[in-house]
Order: C-alpha cells, then structure tokens, then sequence
C-alpha cells in the first residue's frame, strides 16, 4: 500500500484524532487553571488552551532533541486519551458529538486537496528544522527566523510521513471558528444579545466569502481568528452588558492576546483592547498569580527567537543583541513591500510611496472587502429609502449608538490600529483584522438599527445570504480539485521531505 494511499485513506482518521488530541489538552488545561469563566459556550477557546499548552512545554522539550515523529505520535495519542477521560468525567452529550461530527467534515471539506499559500516554501523548511533538529542546531535564515509559533505548533501536530497532516491544524482551527460564530450568532439573537449575533453573522460571512480557502491562512490568519475571539468575548462583556467578572475576562483575553502575538507579531495592536479593559477592571480583585502565570507564556518564544536570529523578536531591532544591521534591512524589505514596491527601492522618509500602493495593492483590497461591504450596506440602503418618512429618526437613533462611550473607544481604537497598518505596513495580510473589524465597527449600529426595527426582513435577508455563501464556499473547495489535478500529480505535492513544483497551464 503506498503512502500516497495512506495518506488519501487515513486522512479523515488523522483529522479526528488531532482534533480530540488538542481538545483534550484544552480541556486538562482548563481543569487545572480555571481560566475559562466567560459565559459564551465558544469551542476554540478549549482549543486554543490546548495549543498554548503543548506549544509552551514543547519549547523546553526542542532545548535537547527535535519534535520527531515519535513524540508527535506519542503527543497526539495522550492528548487523545486525556480527551476521552474527561468526556468519561462528563458523559458523552449530544451536542458533543454533532460539534465532533460538523468540525470533522467541514474541516475535510476545506482543506482536502487543498493547495499551498504562496509563503508554504519557507513555511515548510521551518517545520522540517524543528522535526529535524533541536533549537540549538537551527541556523538563522531571514525567513527562518520569523519563527511564527503556528509553525512549531504545525510540527508538533504534524507526522513527516503523512504529509498531510501539515494542513490539518489549520484546518481545523478555522472549522471550529465557522461552529462558534455560527451557533453564537443564532443563541445570541434567540437571546436578543444583538451586539454578539450582528457581529458574529457578520464574522461568519467574511470567512465563508473571503478566506474560503485553505492556502489563504497561512501564518497570518490563526493570529486574526484569535484577535476575533477577543474581540467577540469584549463585545459580549461590554456592549451586551454581561454580568461575568470583568477580572476573569482579563485574565483570558491576555492570554490569548499573548498567544495572538507569539502566532503573528503583526497582531501586537491587540493589546490596545486589552489596555482599554484596564480601565474598567478592580486591580484589587486581579488574580496576579495567574496574571504573571500567563505572562510567561511567551518567554520560553522569546528564548527560541534569540539562539535562531540573535533577536528577542525578529527583526524588530531594539530587540537585537547581534544581526543588527540584518534586522534594519528586514524591516525595510517588509516596508518596501508592503508599501507596494516589488522591487524594494523606494524612498519610505516621505508619503510617495502612496500613489504606488493604490496602484499596486487598491485591487487586491476592492477584491476582498467591496462585496463584503455591498452585501452588509444592501438591506440598510433597502430599509432606508423604504422609511424615507422616519429619516429623522433614523438618524437619531444611530447617532445615539455612535456616540455610546464604549462604542466609541471601540471606533477610536480601531480606527488608530488601522492608521498603524496603512503607514507602516499596509499590506492585505497585515491589516486583515484591522481592516474587517473597522469595516464590522462602522456598519454594526446600522444592523443593530435594522434587527431592532425591522427584525423579520433582516432575518430572511440573513438566512439567504447565508445560504447563498454557503454554497459559494462548496463550491469554490469542489472546484479546487479539479484546479489541483491539473497542477500536481499527488496530494500533497511532497516527496521525499521535498516540495515539488507545480506544472505550467
């Protein structure tokens, strides 16, 4: 039997274990901290504390020898195990087994033939080092040395021999995120939590509609998922007015915000919110030992940056003991590009580099967020000119919804995380997060508007849209593989520890 048949048959097998696997961690994570108070039933936060743990011990564990595929096997089969024990603590739910069930096919659906982004190159040669290697023994690469701690994650959850294993970590990060957002929204509106239903059915369609491929994840997206998880729990909280102690949520937004930063450093703006919540929380009521419990969590990262680059965190220079004037060059390529050079010549001291980003990147955002926005302003244009009569008190009632003090901090902060992104870095990966969240911000009081006033027409018109890009993501993953086929000759296109290269049509 050939590995390419294994890898074909044992698939959906695989995608189950690992998911149980981290799930398992997760859940002897959360036993034994008690982090997750917050009253939203969201499934990734179990899944992330899974992750953050194995992520955090696995460090000291690569010190001495690499994460071969013996101790992948040996990791995914105890985290299974753990997994079953507390469903055995628990009793087996009904609603375990469907959230099991619809993660396990919607994850295969998404990335079952699933073709690579275009960064998986170098992406591929960071997980080979830590399967291959200790820390030690790893060389600094420019590109090496980024070291998102999705990767090393990928190597702990990923077996060499099953190449594609490499694409089911992501994939079912991403499934699970497309169950949560889905069920909040419908609780939340049952519950007329409106500020939580609005917002995930608006999240939930942005996946669906524009990352509906898997090789569109990469590095950067994992980040941005947990950056919405933040987001979602501070909603819930503040707008919806929840009754959970805002100290807890505290303590689980900070670790995740640390968790976002250490997967994508570009999600450090994250932490403005967290800063935000300083405001409002008891510093008497803090639990600092789970405060400084959690701020260690990125320590044992900081470590592996600096004996792979030199850097505490690549390329950010001030952090840099040696590699210096390597790192300075870095950050101009990333500035240079991002600011639409391809040739990575221009002059960044001054604002030119602006004409030649509306040339070079405006197409690649009208592409991802124009039908996004036509789709979310159509049923307020609708009910607007349908209304014309109570104009007046359509604008008041928005103005009162603009103008609330959280809201507005809300709008303040995303708008300074966006003016961030567009001077610094401003392309399309980067701003992901930034950019639908200030889109998600400035629309929300206009569907809140619409729920509140016209509830049975936004709600047909949901369930339509919803529907109609439903079958929009079916279909573009069913027309994946013919697009695959006529590319490669086997799945994944990997032999022997080696990319291979995609034919020419």
């Amino acid at each position: 039997m050939s590995i390419e048949f294994l890898n074909l048959f044992l698939y959906p097998i695989l995608t189950l274990i690992i998911l149980i696997s981290v799930l398992g961690y997760g859940n002897f994570f959360n036993n034994v901290f008690s982090l997750n108070k917050i009253e939203l039933e969201l499934k990734n936060i179990i899944f992330i504390q899974g992750l953050v743990f194995v992520g955090f011990f696995f460090i000291f564990i690569n010190f001495f020898i690499p994460i071969s595929n013996f101790i992948s096997l040996l990791t995914i089969l105890l985290g299974a195990l753990l997994y079953f024990f507390f469903i055995y603590k628990k009793k087996i739910k009904r609603n375990e087994v469907i959230f099991i069930l619809s993660v396990l096919v919607f994850s295969i659906i998404y990335s079952f033939y699933a073709g690579f982004n275009d960064d998986f190159n170098y992406h591929y040669e960071t997980i080979k080092n830590y399967k291959n290697k200790d820390l030690f023994e790893i060389l600094h690469h420019r590109r090496v040395s980024y070291n998102s701690h999705w990767l090393f994650l990928t190597s702990i959850f990923s077996v060499s021999f099953f190449t594609s294993t490499l694409f089911i970590l992501s994939s079912l990060f991403f499934s699970i995120s497309i169950y949560d957002f889905f069920n909040l929204s419908r609780r939340a509106i049952r519950n007329k939590e409106y500020y939580l239903s609005i917002t995930s059915f608006l999240i939930l369609i942005f996946f669906l509609g524009v990352l509906n491929q898997l090789k569109d994840l990469g590095t950067d997206i994992p980040g941005v998922i947990i950056s919405i998880y933040i987001i979602i729990i501070i909603f819930n909280h503040l707008l919806d007015k929840k009754t959970e102690s805002i100290n807890d949520i505290f303590l689980i937004i900070l670790l995740l915000s640390l968790f976002a930063f250490i997967i994508k450093i570009s999600n450090v703006l994250i932490f403005l919110f967290l800063f935000f919540l300083l405001f409002k929380i008891k510093y008497n009521k803090i639990n600092y030992r789970w405060f400084f419990l959690i701020c260690l969590i990125p320590v044992p990262w900081f470590f592996q940056n600096y004996v792979i680059s030199s850097c505490i965190i690549w390329p950010i220079t001030i952090t840099c003991i040696s590699n210096t004037d390597l790192a300075i060059s870095e950050i101009y390529l990333i500035e240079s590009f991002a600011k639409g050079d391809q040739n990575t010549s221009i002059d960044l001291n001054n604002l030119s580099w602006i004409k030649l980003w509306l040339t070079n990147h405006s197409s690649k955002m009208l592409e991802t967020y124009f039908i996004y926005f036509i789709i979310l302003i159509i049923p307020f244009i609708y009910v607007f000119f349908k209304k014309r009569n109570n104009k007046i008190f359509i604008i008041k009632y928005l103005k009162d919804k603009y103008l609330g003090i959280n809201y507005k901090f809300f709008i303040l902060i995303i708008l300074f995380c966006n003016l961030i992104w567009f001077f610094f870095a401003p392309a399309y990966r980067f701003g992901v997060f930034y950019n639908l969240f200030f889109i998600i911000i400035l629309l929300l009081p206009l569907w809140l508007f619409m729920v509140e006033n016209n509830y049975q027409f936004i709600l047909k018109y949901s369930k339509t849209v919803l529907i109609v890009i439903f079958i929009y993501f079916i279909f573009e993953n069913i027309t994946r593989l013919d697009w695959y086929m006529k590319r490669y000759d086997v799945w994944p296109p990997i032999s022997k520890g080696e990319l291979l290269e995609r034919k020419n049509i």
